[in-house]
């Protein structure tokens, strides 16, 4: 009987000391993901089935400097109290009498009695765990909107016809697309239309935005709704080119994770520029491999891509200038500037899509043109950003093609951390179009409810193209001023609907 208490006491200590260890690590690692990231367990999922190469490791060093401290005090107190209280049990040599099934009394050791206790605990606070990262990650309903289906592109999505698509009166212009990494407008203080309290961290952009065309959710500065599955960066491009949310399964097909054929069924803004006669060039401070972006754009509208490794190839910097995710924004611009007097000067339309880098999460990146004026990183951050973007359409202002040019300036989803945001109700992403082919003063502009797929039937109108009944995929035009999905149908209902499985889906683009 004593062999089998000893064994019994060595199981029960081994499983409290690894369920111990796994219950704090996981925990601790929970506690930092959701104080940094506003994500769910769908966007984890499509973002490790992604291509990785060239994602910022750095968050790996910062996980594990907020995760390991913990660690290591609560292994110290609980195996501290552990060794304590069987000392004191040691001491006092007691035990304890169970009942038996049947009806008896059974003798157990105390110190078998407190491992099991111990063990017992360790365990509850693994379900413990699991409940709270089900809680925060939704992975319960990730699973249940899984095996859930939706007729709603079945009922509202608009498949895109390429030769109903024409220059309206006057032609077509030529298109410059700025993708803004994490650019709500949140920034912006509560004067003009954001959530800061005093300061406008954005300046610029709130100039852009007032001096030209910017459709917002209120009468101040506002934005767009980010809907489900278009706020990450990758399925935010794909929603403003197609008109339709992220929903690739996630069961390793061909079309998302092995990269062979992005969507090959689906027609994009990029296959339609292209038949239009269009040259266009994707350009990013990283590895474009990462997310899918490089395969996405080259196979839909044969983009010439220009990511971090182009940019070593043709002399902007040497891979030991590389910093954070790859180049930073003042060397993009850089390149933006020399690709675009190129591309002109080929007398063809153009398509000249850019995504910036540097306002990333986390706290985003001090670059060597960011000023130390505010306590926070990211407003340091995020008030560069604002200066170059600003100087960047001041340039542009000055060559001979911008009157032939739209330039949509917008973020491609709200920033996942909590910097500058956290006590924010509203959300809004930040969007502004620039020599946009319409009369600003006829626009209906303000307190309009509109998600990230209506960017891709507006982005068309706005260059100077017809859009038949002014909708595509589940976009509408922001410009015909016809009420959107979200002002008929609601967000919430688009919310809830475009996380489900759709045939319709599956048929047409995968």
């Amino acid at each position: 009987m004593r062999d089998k208490e000893k064994r019994l006491k060595k199981i029960c200590f081994v499983i409290f000391v690894i369920a111990l260890f796994i219950d704090t690590a996981v925990l601790g690692l929970f506690y930092w993901f959701r104080d940094s990231y506003g994500v769910t367990f769908r966007e984890i999922i499509y973002t490790i089935k992604s291509p990785l190469s060239g994602a910022n490791s750095s968050f790996f060093l910062t996980s594990a400097g907020y995760v390991l401290p913990k660690i290591a005090v609560f292994a110290v107190v609980f195996v501290a109290v552990y060794f304590v209280l069987f000392r004191f049990a040691k001491i006092i040599d007691f035990d304890v009498y169970l009942k038996g099934r049947s009806g008896g009394e059974k003798k157990i050791d105390g110190l078998t009695a407190l491992s099991l206790v111990f063990m017992i605990a360790a365990l509850t606070f693994a379900a413990f765990t699991l409940q709270e990262i089900d809680k925060r990650l939704d992975i319960t309903g990730f699973i249940r909107d899984y095996n859930a289906r939706t007729q709603i592109y079945d009922d509202y999505y608009v498949m895109p016809n390429v030769a109903a698509i024409q220059p309206k009166e006057g032609g077509a212009k030529n298109l410059l697309y700025i993708y803004m990494e994490s650019m709500e407008t949140t920034y912006a203080s509560k004067e003009v239309g954001g959530e800061q309290p005093e300061i406008n961290y954005i300046p610029n952009l709130t100039r852009l935005a007032n001096d030209n065309v910017s459709f917002s959710d209120e009468e101040g500065l506002g934005g767009f709704i980010s809907a489900k599955n278009t706020d990450w960066t990758m399925s935010a491009i794909w929603a403003t080119e197609t008109g339709a949310a992220f929903a690739f399964p996630i069961e390793g097909n061909s079309d998302f994770g092995n990269q062979e054929h992005f969507a090959k069924n689906t027609l994009t803004l990029g296959d339609i520029l292209e038949q239009k006669g269009y040259t266009q060039e994707f350009l990013c401070g990283s590895d474009a491999k990462f997310g899918g972006r490089k395969a996405f754009f080259e196979q839909h509208g044969n983009f010439r891509v220009y990511d971090l490794y182009t940019a070593e190839d043709e002399g902007y910097l040497t891979p030991s200038e590389e910093v954070n995710w790859g180049i930073e924004d003042w060397r993009l611009y850089d390149i933006a500037k020399d690709e675009l007097t190129r591309i002109a000067a080929q007398g063809q339309p153009f398509n000249f899509t850019m995504l910036t880098v540097d306002t990333h999460h986390f706290d985003g990146w001090i670059c060597p043109r960011c000023e130390d004026t505010y306590p926070e990183q990211l407003a340091n951050v995020v008030t560069c950003a604002d200066k170059q973007i600003g100087e960047f359409i001041d340039w542009c202002s000055q060559q001979d093609w911008y009157d032939d040019t739209v330039i949509i300036i917008q973020g491609d989803h709200p920033r996942m951390d909590q910097s500058l945001v956290s006590y924010a109700k509203d959300r809004m992403v930040y969007n502004c179009f620039i020599n946009a082919a319409c009369d600003p003063a006829s626009l209906d502009m303000k307190s309009r409810s509109w998600n990230t797929m209506d960017m891709f039937p507006t982005i068309l109108s706005a260059m100077g193209f017809e859009v038949p009944d002014s909708r595509l995929g589940l976009g509408t035009d922001m410009f015909s001023g016809k009420k959107t999905l979200c002002e008929t149908i609601g967000s919430d209902y688009i919310d809830v609907e475009v996380m489900k499985y759709s045939q319709f889906y599956a048929d047409n683009f995968y």
